[in-house]
């Protein structure tokens, strides 16, 4: 398998906590390799709190949980498209995404389930100079063209601004109570609607 998602981009930027892991099965992964993998993975958590595998499509994902409550998330899948060769991770012997693929499906990531999260690591990875918001949705459109799925920008524009539409209602800016929170939500707010969604070429 190969890392991908939020732990995948730590290689390349350090910036937020994560609990989570997400990871793309490789090409040559088996069925009975793909077993053997996932066990592992479990029987590494079974020692940390409830662990529970739940599986729709072709993804699987595997929860560590401690009174009720999932404290960490395995979920790995079958890759649709692929912009670039997997690496080797420097920290660890596994396969690891590449940038331009981490982006890409981070962008993927951000126009259909538009979590908070999303918008933050976007952000932040313009801000370090990783990409440029045009970067970002051009790699957006060759994943969406190469697993050929909708690549329709008015269709991505409208998913973003209803994410952030939805985000804004659910966390006002006037409820934050911590001013330096507020500000950076405020910031990060105006830059995707001035900066980022502009960037977007119909």
């Amino acid at each position: 398998m190969s890392l991908g998602g939020a732990i995948g981009l730590l290689h390349y930027l350090d910036y937020r906590d994560r609990h989570d892991v997400d990871a793309w099965w490789s090409s040559t992964a088996g069925e009975e390799d793909r077993e053997r993998a996932l066990r592992v993975v479990e029987k590494a958590l079974e020692t940390h709190g409830e662990v529970r595998r739940r599986a729709w499509g072709d993804v699987v994902s595997i929860d560590l949980r401690r009174e009720g409550k999932t404290v960490f998330n395995f979920q790995v899948a079958s890759r649709s498209a692929q912009l670039e060769p997997t690496l080797e991770a420097p920290w660890v012997a596994i396969a690891l995404d590449s940038l331009r693929d981490l982006l890409a499906s981070k962008m993927v990531a951000l126009v259909e389930r538009g979590a908070p999260r999303d918008f933050r690591d976007i952000h932040a990875a313009c801000e370090a100079g990783l990409a440029t918001p045009a970067e970002c949705w051009s790699l957006w459109r060759r994943r969406q063209e190469l697993a050929q799925s909708d690549a329709d920008s008015h269709r991505a524009r409208l998913a973003v601004e209803s994410h952030l539409e939805r985000i804004a209602r659910h966390r006002p800016l006037q409820e934050i109570r911590d001013s330096t929170k507020r500000a950076e939500a405020e910031n990060l707010r105006e830059w995707f609607q001035k900066e980022f969604l502009s960037a977007l070429r119909d």
